[in-house]
């Protein structure tokens, strides 16, 4: 199995032909283990699937190693710093560009898979990308905002792609009635919205964490998804408002963006 480098991890599907795309948004850092082995499923199941670093600019990130010998409290003063809406969608849109010039990827809608953090953002994506066509979600926040991202709910108005959204059920960190909020004003508004409800801790989906890993509902969980996957992914994109971008939150001058430094390792060939 290969590992993320340079800011993203690319798997390719082996048949011949266009296929869908799907980006994975990881939460802690692209080098953490599942998120590789994620990519790589995605590509064993029909999809060009590539995971963007959205956290490039933290110390320590070559390896997943390096960065868990990291003190946590530097690596938030880093985010705090450098970490803002405007930045996360532009390198986002940078691996949709990306993926736009690779032969085998259909020109329909892409996907955004995405983990806790990665959920959230994968979402706040969603009302702002016009190529974003379906997300999923694992574990996300709904109503939390920050100096750094806002909340879905504050733009839940501007999802109109269809959500699948992945709940664990003993996860004190993202309440039921936070998950139950938001999908009811997706309904509302008439966007396809799915719950799958897994009885399991938060980050049960990552099969490196000792303690929190649940085989049979990440299972269960992953067979949702490729269905749900298989079902929007790719799909011609329909005209839709795109919420205002966050432009009061200045993006730092000094950081690097994928768009510049973007390089791909290829897998699952």
């Amino acid at each position: 199995m290969g590992t993320a480098r340079d800011g993203a991890y690319v798997a390719h599907p082996r048949g011949k032909g266009r296929h869908p795309a799907v980006i994975v948004i990881h939460a802690n850092r692209n080098t953490e283990p599942y998120i590789a082995s994620t990519t790589e499923m995605l590509g064993e199941a029909g999809f060009v699937a590539m995971a963007v670093d959205v956290f490039h600019f933290l110390p320590n990130n070559a390896t997943w190693e390096s960065a868990r010998r990291t003190p946590g409290d530097s690596v938030t003063a880093v985010v705090r710093r450098e970490f803002r809406e405007p930045r996360l969608v532009r390198n986002v849109q940078a691996a949709i560009d990306y993926l736009r010039r690779q032969q085998d990827v259909d020109p329909g809608g892409v996907a955004l898979l995405g983990f806790c953090g990665g959920g959230w953002n994968a979402l706040l994506l969603a009302t702002q990308l016009r190529d974003v066509g379906a997300v999923v979600a694992f574990y996300a926040p709904t109503t939390l905002s920050d100096v750094q991202h806002r909340s879905p709910m504050e733009v839940v108005s501007y999802i109109r792609v269809p959500v699948l959204y992945q709940r664990a059920t003993t996860d004190p960190s993202v309440p039921l009635t936070d998950v139950e909020r938001f999908e009811a004003a997706l309904r509302a508004q008439g966007t396809s919205i799915e719950r799958i409800d897994c009885a399991a801790a938060h980050g049960f989906f990552a099969w490196n964490r000792d303690g929190v890993f649940n085989e049979s509902e990440a299972t269960r969980a992953w067979r949702e998804t490729v269905h749900f996957l298989r079902d929007n992914a790719g799909r011609p994109m329909q005209p839709r408002a795109l919420a205002p971008s966050r432009t009061s939150l200045s993006v730092p001058s000094s950081g690097t963006d994928a768009r510049a430094s973007m390089h791909v390792l290829h897998a699952g060939e």
